[in-house]
């Protein structure tokens, strides 16, 4: 058995700042992700784009996974419905807060 180990508690407080510096960047790709209506989990899932639709699946046989109507949508409605659902949610928390502007 080697001696030449490092404790675990400094390896993993070490690992956690790293972790926690670059937790803004994680953040800001996901609100970018969620704004212009891509995946949230960052893979492709279909040869569409933001102005055209898509036709077919990319990266996984057919036979795995049955697809609706979201994920083979444009980027533009899908954006289009996170940001109305993002709108109503808030116009009703501030109604049912009643706190007026």
């Amino acid at each position: 058995m080697s001696k030449n180990t490092v404790k675990p508690g400094l390896t993993s407080r070490r690992r956690n700042r790293r972790a926690r510096n670059r937790m803004w960047v994680r953040v800001v790709r996901l609100v970018f992700r969620f704004l212009t209506g891509r995946p949230l989990d960052g893979r492709r899932h279909c040869n569409g784009s933001f102005w055209r639709r898509g036709t077919r699946r990319v990266g996984y046989p057919p036979y795995l996974i049955t697809w609706g109507w979201w994920n083979l949508a444009a980027g533009w409605q899908r954006a289009t419905i996170r940001l109305s659902a993002l709108l109503l949610t808030v116009l009703a928390v501030r109604i049912l807060l009643g706190v007026v502007a």
